[in-house]
């Protein structure tokens, strides 16, 4: 059975927000110094989430979308389709996960530039919580 998170890359994907593997990673950051590898990705990590109900068989996981790209409109853009795309989600079942809703928890951010390497790509991130059973 999937975690939740595979459950909302496979649905980014079928966004056209990425590939799994490729452009799009769960949990790592892929350097690219190397030129075999992408500059320009998405990354979800999980980020723990709230308290769930003492009652019910719910969760509420949190997650955070991280985008880089090298060029600043285009991971705008792509923070922005990512946002589209899982904000108010209601009733849905991606993969083996029912998600009551998806909200974001804020606009999506600025982080900055990458500036460690000589690569200076762009930096955003969001962050979500999830509602499912």
């Amino acid at each position: 059975m999937a975690n939740y998170i595979d459950d909302v890359a496979d649905f980014l994907e079928d966004q056209g927000i990425g590939t799994v593997g490729t452009n799009l990673f769960i949990g790592r950051t892929i350097d690219s110094d190397d030129s075999s590898l992408p500059n320009n990705i998405v990354v979800l990590y999980e980020t723990g989430g709230i308290e769930p109900s003492h009652y019910i068989p719910t969760k509420n996981p949190t997650f955070q979308v991280y985008v880089r790209n090298t060029d600043y409109a285009l991971g705008r853009a792509k923070i922005e389709a990512v946002r589209t795309a899982l904000h108010q989600t209601y009733g849905d079942t991606i993969g083996s996960t029912y998600f009551y809703t998806i909200f974001a928890q804020s606009e999506p951010g600025y982080i900055g530039r990458d500036e460690p390497d000589a690569n200076g790509r762009e930096e955003f991130s969001i962050n979500f919580i999830a509602y499912t059973r």
